[in-house]
């Protein structure tokens, strides 16, 4: 009897030692989620809202950064005018998906004490090393104009990128343009559609101006990466980033709107953003979706979709229909003349293109209220590469 008892004693310990074992391997074993961010199981938590994509809320405690000095786990701050926290902090916020896209997902988090910001997570950012990584990110902090979202932190890991902005409301323009119409929300007017072109420009002026080392500054401009403020007033997002993109990437997804000589021979120059600020406007003044946005081999222009049934002195047919409600002639000559600029900024010729600089000009000449001026398509041959043309009497420019 004893020897049984004695035997059942070994064979309960060796168990418990078995199970001990196991849940310290377990608890030691990292966990790796959905979205590929490894984070230790001990400290995994949920948050009020389900954020299965953003780490199922895992957090770090502030005891975890002083006690294990863990320099990769901290957030770093790009602007002095922004409240601090930690990544704690961060992965503790109550948050939702604002959308996913080929380099990664987009989230609105609200932190328990603190402002509502937006997330955004790379993970095919590995172009440059670390320290390359952090000058760029510091340059990009660096920017501070009306038009631009401004970066104010970011988290780094060789397999991802957190880029930390502020949250805004009013979302995109691709949304207003596109996804209004399929709610029944109204729609942007003229004089809000040539208010948002115009700071497209200005902001992408700034680019040029203040990042001059790059082929493309922004690189990846297009209506969804177009933010709204409350008073419609225009911010970039997602410039800067082409040198920290993983090349094969970039060369793939990067450039949204492609140029010819993009899709041709996946080069990049000075007039790539041209190109895309032309498509642009002319996405902006028809209502239409780009073929970037469009299923994919489907390689359509706007700007030739435009030039092809725009027929000569009737071009209010391209026009979005919501846009010209309500309309009077008043505003028809200088609707034309943005959409000649969007044509020429579309310019499949690089040489003939207009630089950014001709274009923001010709951008900030056009005004709400017709100034007189007769716009016309021209049919002539030898201007085939840009058939808007403007009348004043009978000179033809």
């Amino acid at each position: 009897m004893a020897t049984l008892i004695i035997a059942g004693l070994v064979i309960g310990a060796a168990v418990f030692a078995i199970v001990v074992v196991i849940f310290i391997l377990h608890q030691r074993k990292p966990v790796e989620l959905e979205e590929g961010l490894i984070v230790p199981s001990s400290h995994r938590r949920m948050a009020s809202v389900d954020l299965d994509k953003f780490d199922q809320a895992s957090t770090y405690s502030s005891e975890n950064f002083s006690q294990k000095g863990d320099h990769s786990l901290r957030l770093t701050f790009l602007r002095d005018d922004r409240e601090r926290f930690d990544l704690a902090s961060l992965l503790k916020a109550s948050a939702e998906i604002l959308g996913s896209g080929v380099f990664g997902s987009t989230y609105k988090a609200a932190l328990n004490e603190g402002p509502v910001l937006v997330v955004k997570r790379f993970k095919e950012m590995n172009n440059v090393g670390k320290e390359e990584f952090y000058e760029h990110m510091r340059r990009l902090g660096l920017l501070n104009h009306n038009n631009l979202l401004s970066l104010w932190a970011f988290y780094y890991r060789k397999e991802e990128k957190l880029l930390i902005a502020d949250y805004v409301p009013n979302v995109s323009l691709a949304v207003h343009l596109h996804g209004n119409k399929c709610s029944g929300s109204g729609s942007l007017d003229w004089p809000t559609r040539l208010k948002i072109v115009k700071g497209v420009a200005r902001g992408l002026m700034y680019l040029y101006e203040e990042l001059p080392d790059l082929i493309s500054p922004h690189g990846h401009l297009k209506s969804s990466n177009v933010l709204l403020n409350p008073s419609f007033e225009p911010l970039l997002n997602d410039y800067g980033l082409l040198p920290v993109v993983t090349t094969e990437h970039a060369q793939e997804h990067m450039i949204a709107y492609k140029s010819p000589e993009y899709q041709q021979s996946g080069r990049i120059s000075k007039k790539t953003d041209v190109w895309a600020l032309g498509v642009l406007i002319v996405e902006t003044l028809t209502g239409k979706l780009p073929s970037g946005f469009l299923q994919q081999g489907d390689t359509a222009d706007l700007a030739g979709w435009v030039r092809s049934v725009a027929p000569e002195e009737s071009t209010a047919e391209v026009f979005d229909k919501d846009m010209m409600r309500g309309m009077t002639e008043q505003s028809e000559g200088q609707m034309l003349k943005l959409l000649r600029i969007g044509l020429r900024c579309c310019e499949v010729d690089v040489d003939r293109r207009w630089d950014v600089k001709e274009a923001v000009q010709r951008i900030e000449n056009v005004n709400e209220w017709d100034d007189g001026e007769c716009v016309v398509i021209s049919t002539a041959a030898d201007e085939s590469h840009s058939l808007l043309t403007k009348e004043v009497g009978s000179n033809t420019s």
